[in-house]
């Protein structure tokens, strides 16, 4: 058997056939009493029937809804069902009086129905508003509700109804300005107040209800010629169905699942509450524009504008200039607070780019500009997580706030980079104390998730005047570019040399992009051979660059700007092919006498997530073995963990080797053997330049080959330049080394 639930939500469209039915009946059967008489009595079941079943449909939506949602419907059964009463009340005075008298008990059923549907709308809760708002929405209300009362007035007052005068009347005005108020409070409630728990289009679909008094009543006069046909008749079977159709609705509504308030609901077309949001602030011009056009017609009709009407008209004026006023102010306010907005970073309330940009363009004196990075931001970041960097980078803004005061400005320019500007007089105005002052800021941890997070600070520096001024952000950065390259927690002021080297940083990208083009690099190799005879066994792939053809260019003069450019992603790709393509010719002619081959591959390189499929696919085009490869990465690359140390995984997966450069210089060495899938340490030519002195000088070579043979790796012993080196490296346990007294590369 089925839940009771389930059978609920499914009983909805059968009582809307029987709703729409009665409709249809009474309405056919008012067609066929125009041409034949019948019995005043025949109409009354569908108009009794059709309002209950309004009823029931209600309560069907109060049964199956959640919390509010069914509090409100169940209100709405009950108001229907008072309705039903009084239709019953009605059709046996109809019957049974003299077809005009209604009984006082009738009456009150019909304002209780309109009593409890009135307050089970006033009961749902709206949107929450600021103060401006609840009093424009209060006089938006008060447009519509006077919009209301004048139009109702004049319907009462321009309609004739014989033999309706006294407590009669008084009670059927009553009904009619009561469902009317039912239709603004409705409209007022989904249109403008918000009624946030109940689906609006069933709330849209009640509002017609309370126009059926109404229009009932002004169609009563042309009625009198058919005694069976009254209004109640026609109208409570719609209210019927009007009530079963809202609920309908609803109990759809209700058969989706409702997920978090802060989650769209799952429907198949998206969710767009912005659309009835737009449509609410048409509703009191509707009213302002019905009540102009009910002005013209008066005045047109009786040549006449009653007093009445004019006193209304002025109150509605009255109130829609306070309402624009309102408005007016209210988009001064919007346009002030998004110019904010506009120049404000959202994450740290500092100023943006385009604020100190704007500041640093009013400036003509002395003038110091200052730029601040967090050194190892996005590392930290991709490890600890964005909510984590947020905190973050809000601390940083803090601290250089209450580092730097007395009328600076302080800005996020973007991401991890802060700026500050100095007017002249500055007790910090002087370049070299900014950023001592800066770098001394960070020297504290910063307090983050209950964790301490040491973060250092690169700075650049500019101070300059007149003309120079707008300059000064350029310069700035100019200057930070050059410190970030000596390293990181530094600090360097612009100097006239940095713009020529800037230019000639750009030229010689400009070069190593046409030398990839050309073919001008090529690749050489320095063996790595076996002590303590020297047999090669290996070789390091080295690139060398002749542009045209002329004198080569140091690679520690375009390795810097290829990584800076980014050019680093095509160099060490064309790199690893070209080496691969070597290291399979001299498999095919040597076989398993081969000697292996390590590769360098830079920090970029290993952001790059394309990385590990560059050496796979080298490797499969030119058949070499993936043990005959070593790729050889920095400590400092993969000391962060995070995307790098997942490429270098993945390089591993391969079946590759994986060589730490520089062993012992880096970040946090003996940690990295844990995390790091090293098959090899390449023991840094620091430590080798000790050898055949103190036991101190060779104790961290001595130790370094000691921790890799017990982890099973291979030692390399790199910058070995002399025979006594070599013999003592193999009394120490090495048993490979590379340098220039074994031979240089070629």
């Amino acid at each position: 058997m089925r839940p009771a639930s389930c059978s609920l939500r499914t009983a909805d469209r059968p009582a809307v056939l029987v709703a729409g039915s009665c409709v249809g009946v009474n309405v056919l059967l008012a067609l066929l009493g125009m041409i034949a008489p019948i019995p005043s009595w025949v109409m009354w079941p569908a108009a009794i029937l059709g309002s209950a079943v309004g009823g029931v449909g209600c309560l069907i939506a109060g049964l199956t809804g959640p919390g509010r949602v069914s509090t409100f419907w169940k209100r709405l059964a009950v108001a229907a069902t008072l309705m039903t009463a009084g239709t019953v009340g009605w059709a046996y005075d109809m019957l049974t009086g003299d077809g005009v008298a209604i009984n006082p008990v009738t009456n009150a059923f019909f304002l209780a129905a309109i009593g409890v549907a009135v307050v089970a709308l006033l009961r749902l809760p709206g949107r929450r508003r600021t103060r401006r708002g609840t009093v424009a929405l209060w006089l938006d209300i008060a447009v519509v509700t006077v919009a209301a009362i004048l139009a109702a007035g004049q319907l009462v007052a321009g309609t004739d109804m014989p033999g309706v005068r006294g407590v009669l009347a008084t009670a059927m005005y009553a009904v009619i300005l009561g469902t009317c108020g039912a239709t603004v409070v409705a409209v007022i409630k989904v249109g403008m107040a918000g009624a946030e728990p109940i689906h609006p289009p069933s709330i849209w679909t009640l509002a017609p209800i309370g126009l059926l008094a109404p229009v009932m009543f002004v169609l009563t006069p042309f009625m009198q010629p058919w005694p069976h046909l009254n209004p109640t008749v026609l109208s409570l079977p719609m209210a019927g169905l009007l009530f079963t159709l809202a609920s309908r609705a609803q109990v759809q509504a209700n058969r989706v699942p409702r997920g978090p308030a802060t989650q769209p609901l799952p429907t198949d077309r998206p969710h767009r509450p912005s659309v009835w949001r737009r449509s609410i602030n048409v509703v009191p011009y509707l009213a302002v524009g019905l009540t102009v056009a009910m002005v013209v017609a008066v005045v047109l009709r009786t040549g006449s504008l009653p007093a009445t009407l004019a006193i209304g008209a002025v109150m509605l004026i009255v109130l829609v200039v306070i309402r624009q006023l309102l408005a007016l102010a209210d988009n001064t306010e919007l346009l002030d607070r998004l110019s904010e907005q506009a120049e404000h970073d959202d994450l740290t309330g500092l100023p943006n780019r385009r604020f100190f940009t704007a500041a640093l363009t009013n400036r003509t004196a002395n003038t110091t500009v200052a730029v601040c990075d967090l050194d190892g931001f996005a590392a930290l970041n991709d490890r600890l997580g964005d909510d984590c960097g947020d905190a973050i980078l809000r601390q940083a803004a803090a601290r250089i706030t209450l580092t730097i005061d007395g009328g600076a400005v302080v800005a996020r320019l973007m991401s991890d980079e802060f700026g500050i500007l100095l007017p002249a007089g500055h007790d910090l105005a002087e370049g070299p104390q900014l950023a001592d002052a800066l770098q001394h800021a960070f020297r504290a941890p910063l307090r983050v998730d209950d964790r301490d997070l040491l973060v250092t600070a690169t700075v650049g520096v500019a101070t300059g005047a007149g003309a120079d001024v707008p300059d000064l952000l350029r310069r700035a950065e100019l200057a930070l570019a050059a410190a970030a390259r000596a390293g990181g927690n530094r600090h360097r002021a612009y100097t006239i040399d940095l713009d020529a080297g800037a230019e000639h940083h750009a030229q010689m990208a400009a070069d190593i992009r046409r030398g990839l083009d050309h073919g001008e690099f090529r690749l050489v190799y320095q063996p790595i051979v076996r002590l303590p005879h020297g047999d090669i066994h290996g070789v390091e792939a080295l690139v060398r660059w002749h542009p045209d053809g002329g004198s080569p260019i140091s690679p520690g003069d375009f390795i810097p700007v290829a990584e800076h450019t980014g050019l680093i992603i095509d160099l060490g790709a064309w790199i690893i092919d070209r080496a691969c393509a070597d290291a399979a010719g001299w498999q095919r002619r040597h076989g398993g006498a081969a000697p292996w081959i390590s590769v360098n591959v830079s920090a970029r390189q290993l952001l790059d997530p394309e990385l590990p499929a560059i050496v796979s696919t080298a490797l499969t085009r030119h058949g070499l073995d993936p043990r005959r490869l070593t790729l050889e990465i920095t400590e400092t690359a993969v000391f962060a963990g995070g995307a790098a140390m997942a490429t270098v995984q993945a390089l591993r997966d391969l079946g590759s080797g994986i060589a730490l450069d520089d062993f012992g210089t880096g970040h946090s060495s003996l940690t990295l053997l844990r995390t790091c899938p090293v098959t090899t340490l390449k023991v840094d030519k620091s430590f080798i330049d000790g050898l055949n002195g103190t036991a101190q000088q060779e104790a961290i070579a001595t130790s370094l080959s000691g921790i890799a043979s017990t982890l099973g790796l291979r030692a390399v012993a790199e910058g070995v330049e002399n025979g006594d080196q070599a013999a003592r490296l193999h009394e120490l346990g090495y048993r490979y080394a590379q340098g220039f007294h074994f031979a240089r590369p070629g």
